[in-house]
């Protein structure tokens, strides 16, 4: 990245046209390599030794555009996962991983639910729901995540920094946030 990691202007232009604003490590050899590191990336996250990946979005949630790739992680124990009347509830925490640059965001536990014929729920990544501590309960499991991002050299971002305002005239195609735009949207961003 050309400054300051998220925050450079030059970065979040090209971030919000969906342009890689990284030149190093994988982000130099293209999607299709940034592509490979991220699942690298995931594949390291599902080795650590108090939490699991329960899933990982690659596919742009079937249709459109993500600049991120979303990853639920939960209690490699089985301690956050419940079943009643056919459905499947597991709670845990999403990761953003950004396909733009070497950034990530970490959001507030949450709940998935499957159920018969491939039936589900669940909530969209949000700049409100971004968390900036382990959340109670999560500390040790949040640790281990910090360590795989430091060892991948891709900085979690907290709520201060991506809630700043983009500068005037930026706009963002989302349905996850904006107008006001914020340094958020311009990393994390979805378009159906």
């Amino acid at each position: 990245m050309s400054g300051e990691p998220a925050t450079d202007p030059v970065d979040l232009r090209s971030a919000v046209v969906d342009q890689p604003a990284s030149t190093a490590g994988a982000w130099v050899g293209g999607a299709e390599a940034v592509e490979g590191f991220l699942r690298r990336v995931v594949a390291d996250l599902g080795r650590m030794p108090a939490l699991s990946v329960h899933h990982a979005e690659f596919r742009h949630y079937g249709s459109g555009y993500a600049s991120y790739v979303e990853v639920f992680v939960t209690k490699r124990d089985g301690s956050m996962r419940r079943s009643e009347g056919g459905w499947t509830h597991v709670e845990g925490l999403s990761l953003a991983l950004c396909r733009l640059a070497p950034l990530a965001a970490l959001f507030m536990p949450d709940v998935r639910s499957s159920g018969p014929g491939g039936a589900g729920g669940r909530g969209m990544p949000a700049l409100s729901l971004v968390t900036d501590t382990a959340p109670p309960g999560w500390e040790e499991e949040c640790r281990q995540l910090g360590q795989v991002l430091v060892r991948h050299d891709i900085a979690l971002l907290g709520s201060r920094v991506l809630g700043l305002p983009l500068e005037a005239g930026l706009l963002v195609e989302t349905a996850l946030g904006g107008p006001p735009y914020r340094v958020f949207d311009a990393w994390f961003h979805w378009t159906d």
